[in-house]
C-alpha cells in the first residue's frame, strides 16, 4: 500500500468488441524503471497491470505523475494495451496529474499513439455551450378558439372546477382514500342519531353490549327484597362489616397458627416450655434439651473456650514426647467439624519445634469442603513458619471463607527439608502405633485423618474426589479460627 502522503490517480477504462461483446486482456502501467519519492522514503517501479473483468472494465488506482518529492520530476506512465483478438498491442505515455482524481483512458488515450507521439494529459471539462435558436412552431393552431402566441386556460375554459373549490363552501365534495365523502365535509346533524355505539347501519344492541343481563340470567342471580333468607347479622342490618371482635374471635394478625407458615413477633412467654422432635438446620432455630446434651458437655474444654471455631480434638490429648513430620510432596488431611456458620481467616496449627529456614516456596496450608472442593489457602509456609521452640502458628488464609456448618479438612504440604532432623514438628494425638485408633469410624464416613494419594505434590488442587481420600496413620492436631 502506497504511502498517504503520495496522491494517487483512479484510472478505469471499458473495451467492447463492435457488437458489444466484452473484450478480454490487461492493460498494463508502466513507470520509468525506477521513481523515488523523497518526502515518504520509498522507491516505486515496475509495471502494474489491470486485467479485463466480465465487462471488459478496469479500474485501477495510480500514484499521480505530478507528486511533489518525485525523481525525476516530469515522468508519464507508459500505458500497453494486450488485447486478445487484435492483431497488434497499442502502446502510448501518459501522464496523470493529481488534480484529476478519477481518469476514463477514453477521454485520455490518443486516437493513434504512434502518430504523432505525443504525451496524454487529462484535461478538464470544457464550457457548456450557448443555447441553440428555437425549432419552428409545431401543427397546434389554436386552443379552445384563441389563437393568441401565449395562451393561459383556466379550469373554466376547460369546463372544470378549480382546484381551490375542492371541500370549500360553496364549491364541491372531494371523496377520500375510501372514496366517500370525508365526515368533516358533511354537514352537522341535528336530532338524528349517527351511531350506535361506534356502531352505523342497521344496529342491533344485545344486552352483552350493554354490559347488563338477560332476563333469564338476572332472574338466577338476584332475588326479590322479600325472597332473600338472611334479614339480619349479628342484629345488624344493611351492608354489614364484622370484624373478629364481632364474632367473638381472635384477629388473624394476633393469632399463632397451628400449621402453615408465619412470623411471629415480639417478646412471647410460655407458662409451658414448647417443645419439638425436629432437629435444628439453621443457626437461628430453637433447639430441644436433648440435642444440646448430645452436642456439648458441661464442664469440658470447647474451641470456643480457646478462641478457635472448631479443632481436629482437643490439644490436651496430644502426645507429649512426639511430634509429626510431613513427608515431601504429601498433601495431608485433617478432619475439623463445624457446628456452627461462621468466617474462616485462619487455620491453625502447633509446632513443638524447628530449627526454621528449610521450607520451600511450595509448601502451603489450605482449607476444603467436605464434597473435596478447596476454599481457602494461605501464602507459602516459608513466609509464615519461622524457628520455635514451641508456639501457636495461626496462619491467614488469603481470602476469608464463609463457612457453614459440617465437616472440613485443613490440607498441609510440606516440601524442602529433611523431615526428621530439619522440618517442622507438628502437634499430634497421644493414640500410637502404625494403625492409631483416632480415625476410627462407619464404612464409608468422613475421614477424620488421611492424605491424598497422589504424591511429589508441589500445589494444593483445586479439589479431589473424598473416596480418594487414604486413611492415614498421622493424627495431627488443626484447628480453625
Amino acid at each position: 500500500m502506497l504511502p498517504a502522503s503520495i496522491p494517487t490517480v483512479r484510472v478505469t477504462a471499458r473495451y467492447l468488441t463492435p457488437d458489444g461483446t466484452p473484450m478480454s486482456g490487461s492493460v498494463e502501467f508502466r513507470p520509468p524503471s525506477l521513481l523515488t519519492h523523497s518526502a515518504a522514503d520509498v522507491f516505486v517501479g515496475g509495471p502494474t497491470v489491470a486485467r479485463l473483468d466480465g465487462e471488459g472494465r478496469i479500474d485501477v488506482v495510480l500514484p499521480a505523475t505530478d507528486a511533489p518529492g518525485w525523481n525525476p520530476v516530469d515522468w508519464t506512465y507508459q500505458v500497453t494495451e494486450k488485447l486478445a483478438g487484435l492483431g497488434r498491442n497499442r502502446a502510448y505515455q501518459i501522464a496523470l496529474p493529481a488534480d484529476r482524481p478519477t481518469v476514463d483512458l477514453a477521454d485520455s488515450a490518443p486516437a493513434d499513439p504512434n502518430t504523432p507521439h505525443y504525451v496524454a494529459v487529462p484535461g478538464p471539462p470544457g464550457p457548456a455551450g450557448q443555447m441553440g435558436p428555437a425549432g419552428p412552431a409545431g401543427p397546434v393552431r389554436s386552443v379552445n378558439g384563441r389563437t393568441t402566441p401565449d395562451i393561459t386556460l383556466t379550469a373554466e375554459d376547460v369546463s372544470a372546477i378549480a382546484a381551490g373549490k375542492a371541500g370549500a363552501a360553496g364549491g364541491v365534495a372531494s371523496l377520500g382514500p375510501d372514496g366517500k365523502v370525508p365526515a368533516a365535509q358533511l354537514p352537522a346533524l341535528t336530532g338524528a342519531v349517527s351511531s350506535v355505539n361506534g356502531r352505523t347501519g342497521a344496529v342491533t344492541v344485545t344486552a352483552a353490549d350493554l354490559g347488563a343481563l338477560t332476563p333469564a340470567s338476572g332472574d338466577t342471580r338476584y332475588l326479590g327484597i322479600d325472597a332473600a333468607p338472611v334479614k339480619t347479622v349479628n342484629g345488624r342490618t344493611g351492608a354489614v362489616q364484622l370484624t373478629a371482635v364481632d364474632v367473638s374471635a381472635v384477629a388473624a394478625g394476633d393469632a399463632v397458627l397451628t400449621a402453615g407458615d408465619q412470623t411471629v413477633s415480639g417478646a412471647k412467654t410460655f407458662a409451658v416450655p414448647p417443645s419439638t422432635s425436629v432437629n435444628p438446620s439453621a443457626a437461628n432455630h430453637l433447639v430441644r434439651r436433648g440435642y444440646v446434651d448430645a452436642v456439648s458437655a458441661a464442664g469440658t474444654w470447647s474451641p470456643a473456650s480457646m478462641g478457635f471455631s472448631c479443632w481436629s480434638f482437643d490439644p490436651a490429648a496430644s502426645s507429649g514426647n512426639t511430634v509429626q513430620y510431613c513427608i515431601n510432596g504429601w498433601v495431608y488431611l485433617i478432619g475439623v467439624p463445624l457446628h456452627a456458620a461462621t468466617t474462616v481467616k485462619n487455620v491453625v496449627f502447633y509446632v513443638p519445634g524447628y530449627v526454621g529456614g528449610t521450607l520451600a516456596a511450595t509448601s502451603f496450608a489450605g482449607l476444603y469442603t467436605g464434597a473435596g472442593a478447596k476454599v481457602g489457602q494461605t501464602a507459602a509456609l516459608n513466609g509464615l513458619l519461622t524457628a520455635t521452640e514451641g508456639k501457636t502458628v495461626v496462619l491467614p488464609l488469603t481470602t476469608a471463607y464463609a463457612a457453614t456448618p459440617g465437616n472440613y479438612w485443613v490440607a498441609l504440604l510440606v516440601n524442602g527439608p529433611n523431615p526428621s532432623n530439619s522440618g517442622p514438628g507438628f502437634m499430634r494425638g497421644a493414640s500410637m502405633g502404625e494403625v492409631p485408633g483416632g480415625s476410627a469410624r462407619m464404612p464409608g464416613a468422613f475421614v477424620r485423618h488421611g492424605r491424598l494419594p497422589t504424591t511429589g505434590q508441589t500445589s494444593l488442587p483445586a479439589s479431589f474426589t473424598p473416596s480418594t481420600v487414604l486413611a492415614d496413620s498421622n493424627a495431627i492436631w488443626a484447628a480453625l479460627s
